[in-house]
């Protein structure tokens, strides 16, 4: 294959007043004239430096960054845009796309099939990279940012899948934008190993069916996952964690959705941790969680009446509420074991005569304190106190004080199926080695000080 190598137009280089091709004797004034005099299938190296211009690519080409050269388009329209098939973006810093969000300016727009947009720096633009009416793309390892100044519903999203099919989306940082990933009639796509921050969603994701999120991480979020009138949604291994926003707060939120499928996730120091409306939309259809960890939110789930999933081999634990209801009872329709195993509830107080793991006695949740708490939220004064102890308790030794079941566990489990450290792996073991170092610590310091103090006085 044909290989153009670009030059920067530096007055060291054998005082050339633009970057020229290799093996031609005329400079080249811009990395646009450098795309117009390759050849379908040619490789652009663009060496360091600073090219204050916008790219428009119309055929099939690997143009390619060394030493992190900058593209910077003024403030105005998009960086890049690709209108070809079999486009290679890499190695660039990409910056200063218009802000005037009416026409979602992007650091990189693509509108033809099969690019690969990887290892990228995308920052001070209004969206990062838009994917739209087209698929087949590798979008890689790339690092995006919006507008830092700009309130996150003024930014614009990270990555923006818009009538895209058969992409991989993996290995990209995204952080201070308005929405991580928007997926929108999008279909087949595969989003893996990302981590989104400091956003306002970390996936809004709407009217797009058969996609999967695998090993992806949202925290510090306004919510972690916005999710609606879709079908067939795969989840496993991904973390949405420190979503706390009074007006949201969601680890997730699911309305509207059908053959939805949720395995080792971890969902953890949310306001809320899953919130279900219509799920399943469709009386024949499915919404399946299991062995995921639910825990530390301030509710761990918060249900509806429209709500009939399926609950099994799930941990809930350290939430201050495992389960709001919203309309009534959950018990109905909801099941909450499968094949005889439920979940591990920490406030279980039964007991496994067979050792089978499985208690011997339903788990009920009635929450005496949390109704109370629903009526009157003044109580939450009392949250991890011996007032709210008292009246749980009080809850389940008198029936006429006893609430109507929220929820109904035939099979709890006795130990948990997951726990925080498998998602942490070394660095929370370290830690916690660290913490107990420390907490072993204090007192040895303060026994030395004793002595040294007594030993001055006898």
């Amino acid at each position: 294959m044909k290989r153009l190598v670009l030059f920067a137009a530096v007055a060291l280089m054998a005082g050339l007043g633009g970057p020229t091709a290799h093996g031609s004797s005329a400079p080249a004034a811009s990395i646009n004239e450098l795309i117009d005099r390759a050849q379908p299938g040619d490789t652009i190296k663009v060496p360091a430096g600073t090219y204050n211009e916008h790219l428009v690519i119309e055929k099939p080409i690997t143009l390619e960054g060394e030493g992190w050269p900058v593209i910077d388009a003024g403030g105005k329209g998009d960086v890049i845009r690709v209108n070809a098939t079999n486009v290679t973006i890499r190695g660039f810093v990409i910056q200063g796309s218009s802000t005037d969000v009416s026409d979602e300016p992007a650091g990189i727009r693509v509108t033809a099939n099969e690019s690969r947009i990887e290892g990228n720096r995308i920052q001070n633009v209004l969206y990062g990279i838009e994917l739209q009416d087209s698929g087949g793309h590798i979008v890689r390892n790339n690092a995006i940012s919006s507008i830092v100044h700009f309130g996150s519903e003024r930014r614009g999203h990270g990555i923006y899948l818009w009538h895209t099919s058969d992409n991989l989306v993996v290995d990209n940082t995204i952080e201070s934008v308005k929405d991580g990933f928007f997926v929108g009639f999008s279909t087949r796509n595969t989003i893996e190993h990302n981590r989104v921050t400091r956003s306002r969603y970390g996936i809004h994701y709407m009217y797009s069916d058969g996609n999967e999120f695998h090993n992806n991480t949202f925290r510090d979020n306004i919510a972690g996952g916005v999710l609606m009138y879709s079908v067939g949604i795969t989840f496993s291994g991904n973390e949405f964690a420190y979503n706390k926003s009074a007006a949201s707060g969601y680890g997730l939120l699911f309305k509207d959705v059908d053959a939805v499928l949720m395995t080792d996730n971890f969902i953890h120091h949310n306001r809320l941790g899953v919130t279900m409306e219509g799920a399943p939309s469709s009386p024949a259809s499915f919404v399946t969680l299991q062995r995921n960890l639910i825990a530390f939110n301030q509710a761990g789930l918060e249900l509806t009446t429209t709500t009939a999933a399926t609950f099994t081999e799930n941990t809930f634990t350290g939430n201050l509420e495992q389960v709001v209801s919203r309309g009534g009872s959950q018990q109905q329709k909801n099941k909450w074991s499968l094949d005889g195993r439920g979940n591990y509830w920490d406030d279980y107080q039964g007991y496994d005569a067979n050792g089978d793991g499985v208690g011997d006695i339903p788990f009920e949740y009635d929450g005496s304190y949390d109704a109370l708490v629903q009526e009157n939220q003044a109580l939450k004064t009392f949250a991890f106190t011996p007032a709210r102890a008292a009246l749980d308790l009080a809850g389940s030794m008198f029936p006429a004080f006893k609430p109507t079941p929220r929820l109904i566990d035939q099979h709890p489990l006795m130990s948990p199926s997951v726990t925080l450290s498998h998602r942490s792996g070394w660095d929370t073991r370290f830690a916690a080695a660290v913490a107990a170092l420390v907490l072993l610590a204090v007192p040895l310091v303060a026994m030395h000080r004793a002595s040294n103090r007594f030993g001055r006085w006898s």
